[in-house]
Protein backbone atom coordinates (compact mmCIF):
# COMPACT_ATOMS: atom_id res chain seq x y z
CA UNK A 1 0.00 0.00 0.00
CA UNK A 2 1.37 3.39 -0.99
CA UNK A 3 1.95 5.55 2.13
CA UNK A 4 -0.07 8.76 2.42
CA UNK A 5 -0.47 11.54 4.93
CA UNK A 6 -2.98 10.45 7.56
CA UNK A 7 -4.14 10.66 11.14
CA UNK A 8 -3.71 7.67 13.45
CA UNK A 9 -5.87 7.32 16.55
CA UNK A 10 -4.98 4.68 19.10
CA UNK A 11 -3.37 3.81 22.40
CA UNK A 12 0.10 4.12 23.89
CA UNK A 13 1.20 1.59 26.51
CA UNK A 14 4.33 1.77 28.69
CA UNK A 15 5.22 -1.33 30.69
CA UNK A 16 8.11 -1.33 33.14
CA UNK A 17 9.16 -4.86 34.03
CA UNK A 18 12.17 -4.42 36.30
CA UNK A 19 13.20 -3.56 38.93
CA UNK A 20 9.49 -2.96 39.69
CA UNK A 21 6.38 -3.69 37.65
CA UNK A 22 4.42 -0.66 36.48
CA UNK A 23 2.00 -0.01 33.58
CA UNK A 24 0.73 3.16 31.94
CA UNK A 25 -1.71 3.49 29.04
CA UNK A 26 -3.53 6.37 27.42
CA UNK A 27 -5.40 7.31 24.23
CA UNK A 28 -3.65 9.56 21.70
CA UNK A 29 -3.78 10.75 18.12
CA UNK A 30 -0.72 11.23 15.90
CA UNK A 31 -0.04 12.88 12.58
CA UNK A 32 1.61 10.86 9.81
CA UNK A 33 2.82 13.42 7.26
CA UNK A 34 4.97 13.51 4.14
CA UNK A 35 7.73 15.92 5.16
CA UNK A 36 7.79 17.41 1.66
CA UNK A 37 4.15 18.50 2.09
CA UNK A 38 4.66 20.44 5.31
CA UNK A 39 5.25 23.83 3.71
CA UNK A 40 1.77 23.92 2.16
CA UNK A 41 -0.19 21.71 4.57
CA UNK A 42 -2.39 24.67 5.61
CA UNK A 43 -3.76 24.92 2.06
CA UNK A 44 -5.28 21.48 2.52
CA UNK A 45 -6.00 21.41 6.27
CA UNK A 46 -7.19 24.77 7.56
CA UNK A 47 -6.79 23.97 11.27
CA UNK A 48 -3.18 22.72 10.82
CA UNK A 49 -0.31 25.13 10.17
CA UNK A 50 3.44 24.93 9.69
CA UNK A 51 5.52 27.42 11.71
CA UNK A 52 2.40 29.47 12.48
CA UNK A 53 -0.02 29.41 15.40
CA UNK A 54 -3.21 27.44 14.86
CA UNK A 55 -5.36 24.95 16.71
CA UNK A 56 -2.84 22.36 15.44
CA UNK A 57 0.65 23.23 14.26
CA UNK A 58 4.14 21.92 13.56
CA UNK A 59 7.28 23.98 14.12
CA UNK A 60 10.82 23.42 12.88
CA UNK A 61 12.32 24.21 16.27
CA UNK A 62 10.50 21.23 17.81
CA UNK A 63 12.54 18.82 15.69
CA UNK A 64 16.07 18.18 14.45
CA UNK A 65 18.76 20.53 15.78
CA UNK A 66 16.11 22.88 17.20
CA UNK A 67 17.64 25.94 15.52
CA UNK A 68 14.89 26.50 12.98
CA UNK A 69 16.33 24.27 10.26
CA UNK A 70 13.34 23.10 8.19
CA UNK A 71 12.19 19.64 9.21
CA UNK A 72 12.36 18.29 5.65
CA UNK A 73 15.83 19.71 5.04
CA UNK A 74 17.19 18.19 8.25
CA UNK A 75 15.68 14.74 7.89
CA UNK A 76 16.66 14.43 4.22
CA UNK A 77 20.23 15.34 5.16
CA UNK A 78 20.24 12.66 7.86
CA UNK A 79 18.82 10.08 5.45
CA UNK A 80 21.53 10.84 2.88
CA UNK A 81 24.24 10.50 5.52
CA UNK A 82 23.12 6.95 6.26
CA UNK A 83 25.32 5.26 3.69
CA UNK A 84 24.07 1.79 4.65
CA UNK A 85 20.49 2.55 3.61
CA UNK A 86 19.14 2.21 0.09
CA UNK A 87 18.06 5.32 -1.86
CA UNK A 88 15.28 7.08 0.03
CA UNK A 89 12.46 8.53 -2.08
CA UNK A 90 9.84 9.61 0.47
CA UNK A 91 9.92 10.41 4.18
CA UNK A 92 6.95 10.54 6.54
CA UNK A 93 6.99 11.81 10.11
CA UNK A 94 4.86 10.22 12.84
CA UNK A 95 4.46 12.81 15.57
CA UNK A 96 2.23 14.73 17.95
CA UNK A 97 1.23 18.18 16.72
CA UNK A 98 1.25 21.29 18.82
CA UNK A 99 -2.25 21.84 20.21
CA UNK A 100 -3.05 25.49 20.88
CA UNK A 101 0.68 26.13 20.75
CA UNK A 102 1.88 23.43 23.15
CA UNK A 103 3.43 20.01 22.66
CA UNK A 104 5.83 17.57 24.25
CA UNK A 105 6.98 14.85 21.86
CA UNK A 106 8.75 11.98 23.66
CA UNK A 107 9.29 10.35 20.28
CA UNK A 108 8.94 11.37 16.64
CA UNK A 109 9.47 8.58 14.13
CA UNK A 110 10.51 9.15 10.52
CA UNK A 111 9.57 6.36 8.11
CA UNK A 112 11.78 6.40 5.00
CA UNK A 113 10.63 4.60 1.85
CA UNK A 114 12.46 3.63 -1.33
CA UNK A 115 11.20 3.93 -4.91
CA UNK A 116 9.14 0.74 -4.52
CA UNK A 117 7.47 2.15 -1.38
CA UNK A 118 9.37 -0.34 0.77
CA UNK A 119 10.56 0.74 4.18
CA UNK A 120 14.35 1.12 4.05
CA UNK A 121 15.31 3.41 6.94
CA UNK A 122 13.91 4.44 10.32
CA UNK A 123 14.84 7.57 12.26
CA UNK A 124 13.81 7.72 15.92
CA UNK A 125 13.98 11.26 17.30
CA UNK A 126 13.87 11.14 21.10
CA UNK A 127 13.22 14.05 23.46
CA UNK A 128 13.71 13.94 27.22
CA UNK A 129 12.12 16.25 29.78
CA UNK A 130 15.40 18.16 30.20
CA UNK A 131 15.14 19.83 26.80
CA UNK A 132 17.60 17.47 25.10
CA UNK A 133 17.10 15.60 21.83
CA UNK A 134 18.83 12.70 20.10
CA UNK A 135 18.10 10.67 16.95
CA UNK A 136 18.82 7.01 16.21
CA UNK A 137 19.15 6.18 12.49
CA UNK A 138 18.65 2.51 11.64
CA UNK A 139 18.56 0.79 8.22
CA UNK A 140 15.75 -1.75 7.83
CA UNK A 141 14.91 -4.42 5.29
CA UNK A 142 12.29 -7.15 5.02
CA UNK A 143 12.62 -7.93 8.73
CA UNK A 144 10.55 -5.43 10.70
CA UNK A 145 12.82 -6.04 13.71
CA UNK A 146 15.78 -3.68 14.14
CA UNK A 147 17.96 -2.61 17.04
CA UNK A 148 20.52 -0.12 18.32
CA UNK A 149 22.51 0.64 21.46
CA UNK A 150 21.02 3.14 23.89
CA UNK A 151 23.19 6.28 24.13
CA UNK A 152 20.81 8.99 25.42
CA UNK A 153 19.36 9.72 28.87
CA UNK A 154 15.56 9.49 28.85
CA UNK A 155 13.95 8.09 31.98
CA UNK A 156 15.58 9.35 35.19
CA UNK A 157 15.22 5.83 36.58
CA UNK A 158 17.29 4.15 33.84
CA UNK A 159 21.02 4.36 33.26
CA UNK A 160 22.34 5.02 29.76
CA UNK A 161 22.98 1.39 28.92
CA UNK A 162 21.38 -1.48 27.09
CA UNK A 163 19.87 -2.10 23.69
CA UNK A 164 16.67 -0.90 22.08
CA UNK A 165 14.77 -3.37 19.95
CA UNK A 166 12.21 -1.86 17.60
CA UNK A 167 9.43 -3.51 15.63
CA UNK A 168 7.82 -1.39 12.92
CA UNK A 169 5.93 -2.31 9.78
CA UNK A 170 4.97 0.06 6.95
CA UNK A 171 1.82 1.84 8.13
CA UNK A 172 -1.44 1.19 6.28
CA UNK A 173 -4.96 0.93 7.71
CA UNK A 174 -3.27 0.40 11.06
CA UNK A 175 0.03 1.43 12.59
CA UNK A 176 1.87 -0.63 15.16
CA UNK A 177 5.19 0.32 16.67
CA UNK A 178 6.90 -1.32 19.63
CA UNK A 179 10.12 -0.64 21.54
CA UNK A 180 11.82 -2.91 24.06
CA UNK A 181 14.79 -1.87 26.20
CA UNK A 182 17.05 -4.67 27.40
CA UNK A 183 20.04 -4.49 29.72
CA UNK A 184 22.45 -7.25 30.81
CA UNK A 185 19.89 -8.15 33.50
CA UNK A 186 17.14 -8.71 30.92
CA UNK A 187 14.20 -6.79 29.51
CA UNK A 188 13.46 -3.80 31.73
CA UNK A 189 10.71 -1.98 29.86
CA UNK A 190 8.60 -1.97 26.73
CA UNK A 191 6.35 0.55 25.02
CA UNK A 192 4.08 0.38 22.04
CA UNK A 193 1.55 2.28 19.99
CA UNK A 194 -1.34 0.64 18.18
CA UNK A 195 -3.78 2.74 16.19
CA UNK A 196 -6.12 2.93 13.24
CA UNK A 197 -5.77 5.14 10.20
CA UNK A 198 -8.20 8.03 9.81
CA UNK A 199 -8.36 10.38 6.83
CA UNK A 200 -6.48 13.61 7.45
CA UNK A 201 -9.28 16.18 7.31
CA UNK A 202 -10.28 19.23 9.31
CA UNK A 203 -13.32 17.35 10.56
CA UNK A 204 -11.34 14.37 11.85
CA UNK A 205 -8.75 16.61 13.52
CA UNK A 206 -11.50 18.59 15.23
CA UNK A 207 -13.17 15.37 16.39
CA UNK A 208 -9.83 14.22 17.83
CA UNK A 209 -9.45 17.53 19.63
CA UNK A 210 -12.95 17.29 21.11
CA UNK A 211 -12.39 13.72 22.31
CA UNK A 212 -8.87 14.42 23.66
CA UNK A 213 -8.68 18.21 24.20
CA UNK A 214 -5.85 18.04 26.71
CA UNK A 215 -3.60 15.53 24.92
CA UNK A 216 -0.34 17.56 25.13
CA UNK A 217 -0.83 18.26 28.81
CA UNK A 218 -1.81 14.65 29.47
CA UNK A 219 1.42 13.42 27.88
CA UNK A 220 3.79 15.59 29.92
CA UNK A 221 1.59 15.45 33.03
CA UNK A 222 1.42 11.68 32.79
CA UNK A 223 5.20 11.42 32.55
CA UNK A 224 5.69 13.38 35.77
CA UNK A 225 2.81 11.68 37.59
CA UNK A 226 4.08 8.22 36.72
CA UNK A 227 7.62 9.23 37.72
CA UNK A 228 6.29 10.17 41.14
CA UNK A 229 4.58 6.78 41.45
CA UNK A 230 7.80 4.98 40.51
CA UNK A 231 9.74 7.02 43.06
CA UNK A 232 7.20 6.03 45.72
CA UNK A 233 7.69 2.40 44.69
CA UNK A 234 11.35 2.72 45.61
CA UNK A 235 13.09 3.56 42.34
CA UNK A 236 15.87 6.09 42.64
CA UNK A 237 16.93 8.73 40.16
CA UNK A 238 20.04 7.84 38.16
CA UNK A 239 22.69 10.51 37.51
CA UNK A 240 22.20 12.33 34.22
CA UNK A 241 25.38 12.22 32.13
CA UNK A 242 26.32 14.71 29.46
CA UNK A 243 24.42 14.13 26.20
CA UNK A 244 26.19 12.40 23.30
CA UNK A 245 28.69 14.55 21.44
CA UNK A 246 26.65 14.07 18.26
CA UNK A 247 22.89 14.68 17.99
CA UNK A 248 22.49 11.70 15.66
CA UNK A 249 23.61 8.07 16.06
CA UNK A 250 23.99 5.97 12.92
CA UNK A 251 23.65 2.20 13.32
CA UNK A 252 25.62 -0.04 10.97
CA UNK A 253 24.14 -3.41 9.91
CA UNK A 254 26.88 -5.48 11.58
CA UNK A 255 26.24 -3.91 14.99
CA UNK A 256 22.50 -4.19 14.51
CA UNK A 257 22.76 -7.90 13.68
CA UNK A 258 24.77 -8.52 16.85
CA UNK A 259 22.23 -6.64 18.94
CA UNK A 260 19.33 -8.58 17.46
CA UNK A 261 21.11 -11.88 17.98
CA UNK A 262 21.77 -11.10 21.63
CA UNK A 263 18.11 -10.20 22.12
CA UNK A 264 16.85 -13.38 20.52
CA UNK A 265 19.30 -15.58 22.41
CA UNK A 266 19.79 -14.02 25.86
Amino acid sequence: MKPRSSLYVGEVVHRRIRPVRHDLRYRVYNLFLDVDELHNIHERIRCLSYNRFNLFSLRDRDHGPGDGTPIAEHVWQVARQSATAGPVQRIFMFTYPRVMGYVFNPLTVYYCFDAADQLCLMIYEVNNTFGQRHSYVIPVSGDRLHACRKSFYVSPFNRVEGTYRFSAAPPDESLKLSIILSTPEGVCLSAWFSGQQVALTDGNLLRSFISLPLQPFKVIGGIHAEAAKLWLKGLRVQPRPSPPAQDVSFTIPETQDNDRASLRHP
